[in-house]
């Protein structure tokens, strides 16, 4: 904040003063610095000796520099100065200058005015974490406080154990540094986050603890399978769903030769191909089976890994399907048969009657005729 010159004399002086200061909202003990000008106006009539620059409030100096220099027309010099402050606040200060003509022994005085708020002291240093699916860990310092924090180290800890450490750039009042961890190698599901650094030349530190997000693999599962039975062999018919996160390709479903098990008719196996990300793709198979499960083998590929699982199927626990009809639907059928037979035959009644209704009208009809 700049003063206005005010100058103590009754006559208008060539001298003028100003008076600047950084940072404008310094913190407590942070050391504050005062720049000074005192200039000899264009046209002034002749040279002026600055013997002394003085920092003070009414009632307190905080510096005094002596024999300054002199001044010609047109001339300025800047003096810095330097102090802190303890307590929090607004501080009004002024530039004293004590100055006179060469060629005379007029001291004056001369003043201008800077007011600087002073805050209190804030040491604060946040940490977040960014998880990328990737397996890594991001891990960012903000400084929410006023003083610079410096020296500062990341540390990355799991089960009490240091696993890495990075050194980060020093980081400014509303600022802030990133680094990024490799976690993928970690063999647990949360890291503890660390920084340690210095502020005001005291040492600090905050923690965090982060889960590790890790990219769910694609994996393949049957779902939706539904079995026609003929005798031994069974018909299957399903999806193949992805419960993963990634594309898996190259999806083969197959039914293996096993004890009890085996192929039927050439349709043991189906290739599906790839299926995407929390997508399904359906299938079909034939086997021979003789007890009441059947194990189905699916291979598959997912980043660039061959996986190859099996999945058992409980027959006997799904609803279904008979491709020929059982003993008690065919007993069902022959005896509902039967007992049309054991009535009056309705039908050959119906022809009957309609046959001799019309034999009847033709006699009739030929009887009037003659």
């Amino acid at each position: 904040m700049v003063g206005v010159t005010t100058v103590v004399s009754a006559q208008q002086s060539a001298v003028s003063v100003s008076i600047d200061s950084s940072p404008d909202e310094p913190v407590v003990g942070e050391t504050v610095t005062f720049n000074v000008t005192v200039t000899n106006q264009e046209g002034s009539s002749g040279v002026v000796d600055v013997s002394s620059i003085m920092l003070r409030t009414n009632s307190e100096h905080y510096e005094r520099i002596e024999d300054v220099g002199s001044l010609a027309p047109g001339g300025s010099l800047t003096v810095q100065m330097t102090t802190s402050f303890e307590q929090a606040g607004q501080r009004t200060l002024k530039a004293h200058v004590s100055a006179e003509r060469a060629s005379g022994r007029n001291l004056r005085a001369y003043y201008s005015p800077v007011t600087v708020d002073v805050q209190e002291l804030d040491i604060n240093g946040g940490l977040s974490t960014t998880a990328n699916g990737s397996d890594e860990t991001t891990v960012t310092l903000t400084n929410y406080g006023n003083v610079e924090l410096s020296d500062v180290e990341i540390l990355a800890a799991t089960d009490g154990r240091i696993r890495d450490r990075r050194d980060a750039f020093d980081v400014g009042p509303d600022e802030a540094d990133s680094i990024t961890f490799d976690t993928d190698e970690y063999a647990t599901d949360t890291v503890t986050f660390t920084a340690e650094y210095t502020a005001r030349g005291e040492r600090y530190e905050t923690t965090r603890t982060s889960a590790i997000d890790r990219e769910v693999i694609g994996e393949i599962r049957l779902t939706s399978v539904e079995v026609t039975r003929g005798g031994s062999m069974l018909s299957i018919d399903g999806e193949a769903a992805n419960i993963g996160g990634t594309d898996a390709e190259s999806v083969l479903i197959s039914i293996p030769n096993a004890d009890g098990v085996s192929p039927a008719g050439g349709s043991g196996e189906y290739f599906v191909g790839s299926v995407d990300a929390s997508e399904f793709a359906t299938f079909q198979l034939s086997a021979s089976v003789e007890g009441d499960t059947v194990p189905v083998e699916i291979a598959y590929i997912a980043d660039n890994d061959r996986v190859t699982t099996t999945q058992v199927i409980d027959v006997s626990s799904l609803n279904t399907t008979t491709g020929a009809p059982d003993q008690s639907q065919a007993a069902a059928t022959s005896s509902g048969g039967r007992q049309g037979q054991s009535g009056v035959p309705v039908i050959p009644i119906v022809v009957g009657v309609i046959v001799i209704v019309g034999l009847g009208g033709i006699g009739r009809y030929l009887w009037n005729r003659e």
